[in-house]
């Protein structure tokens, strides 16, 4: 079993575009690392972004302060 995922295999595994996971390592949702040129993703941290807790967007809304 793998501990990391190049971000393809990551894209692959998860059903998730690649641009979707980069743009969730961007926001900080989502955790990697660089080793040389290559961008690795821990599969914990895949399955931890994937199996993550999510707010209803009204509550987004309200936490943000608006109506």
């Amino acid at each position: 079993m793998a501990i990391t995922y190049t971000l393809k295999k990551a894209s692959e595994e998860s059903g998730l575009s690649m641009r979707t996971l980069q743009y969730a390592i961007v926001r900080g949702e989502l955790e990697s690392f660089l080793i040389g040129r290559r961008r690795l993703v821990p599969v914990r941290s895949l399955e931890k972004f994937l199996f993550r807790k999510k707010i209803p967007p009204t509550a987004q809304r309200a936490e943000r302060g608006e109506s």
